[in-house]
């Protein structure tokens, strides 16, 4: 096969970067089951500190409800068409859900947490603005189980510096906007989670994360970066095949970073969202005999490259992505092939850093080359 860049560096790239969180927040554990005699919350209810009330009746709608401090715990089935939430707390139980949106766009603006564990649908834009959060007091909105799901069809903005998205479930989004005062790290993907998004906008170097594992995000139709999105291969990124990067002006277009990018790519059904074991960072020169780890060699390389795995662990499919997170190569594996594959550079390829991507069934692994 005539591989395209072998980035020819012998290490392989740990999967773990060190940006707002060395990994993802960690969710607190629900509140205990409702029973029916806790303090319910009432429609027009005004919540201040000090104050926790839950809803746990029939399915409902409140007109609207106001958090200044207080707590609210869904347990049941409740719409809210106008959520106020100056500061406090919101908690959706296992199997509950929480509806809810304002008239003028629902904006946390210091101190506010939402945790879902349930199901949590936002009918208006969703936008994290501060001016009242800090490092003590942060805007969190977070998807606290691998069960939960998230959903809106408006865009969610986070233009904070301590306001953040953590997903550890399903999230479905038109589309976040990381705004100009986010940062790194402000979306934060769990592992095995997902994110489905229409548009990604993105202003901030390094907004996502999925510091623990394989994370997949998908973007359907269009993308717009001011700079990098991520530093984190781990974060599996669904390209589909109509979509669109803006260019022109400050625009970077198709800038993921490190993302691991599968382009025309439907959904993320088909990627393998499992974790990726961190590897050294340097390996020793090939030697003759058994290999305890995939290798490339010679690094640097000019004109021809050898990829090697371990006996018995024969990837899918191997790709080459330049700097720009583009492909440059992709190769399926046949049942026939043994150990390693040798690559031919085509011609004209530019001289720099390049990534080999080793995709296995379970996994993905990740090595930095460099063409002289």
């Amino acid at each position: 096969m005539r591989a395209i860049a072998m980035l020819c560096s012998l290490a392989i790239l740990p999967l773990c970067f060190q940006s707002a969180f060395s990994q993802c927040l960690p969710a607190p554990p629900p509140p205990a089951a409702c029973t029916g005699s806790e303090p319910a919350a009432l429609n027009n209810e005004i919540l201040t500190p000090g104050i926790t009330k839950w809803y746990a009746g029939p399915v409902a709608s409140f007109s609207q409800l106001t958090l200044r401090g207080g707590t609210l715990i869904i347990c049941s089935d409740l719409t809210i068409n106008n959520l106020t939430i100056d500061s406090g707390t919101v908690i959706i139980r296992p199997g509950a859900r929480l509806t809810a949106g304002s008239s003028a766009g629902l904006t946390l603006r210091g101190g506010c947490a939402i945790y879902n564990y349930g199901t949590f649908e936002i009918t208006s834009h969703l936008s994290m603005e501060g001016p009242y959060s800090s490092a003590s007091r942060p805007n969190i909105v977070m998807n606290a189980s691998t069960a939960a799901s998230c959903r809106s069809f408006n865009y969610y903005i986070i233009n904070d510096p301590w306001s953040y998205f953590i997903n550890y479930g399903l999230a479905q989004f038109h589309g976040i906007i990381t705004d100009n005062n986010s940062r790194a790290g402000s979306v934060c993907l769990g592992p095995s989670s997902e994110l489905r998004q229409s548009v990604v906008i993105n202003k901030i170097k390094d907004t996502y994360r999925a510091p623990s594992g394989n994370a997949c995000l998908s973007v359907a139709s269009y993308s717009q970066f001011l700079d990098t999105l991520t530093n984190d291969p781990t974060v599996l990124t669904c390209v589909a095949s109509g979509h669109t990067s803006a260019t022109g002006g400050s625009n970077r277009p198709n800038a993921w970073g490190e993302a691991t990018l599968f382009p025309a790519c439907a959904n993320c059904t088909g990627l393998t969202l499992l974790p990726v074991t961190p590897r050294a960072e340097r390996l020793p020169a090939p030697e003759s005999g058994s290999r305890a780890t995939p290798r490339v060699f010679p690094n640097p390389c000019t004109t021809v490259v050898q990829i090697s795995w371990l006996a018995g662990k024969k990837p899918a499919a191997v790709s080459i992505l330049d700097n720009m997170g583009q492909m440059v190569y992709h190769c399926r594996m046949s049942r026939s092939a043994g150990n390693s594959l040798s690559v031919t550079l085509p011609p004209g390829l530019a001289a720099g850093s390049y990534r080999v991507k080793l995709l296995y069934a379970s996994s993905v692994e990740v090595l930095q080359l460099i063409k002289k």
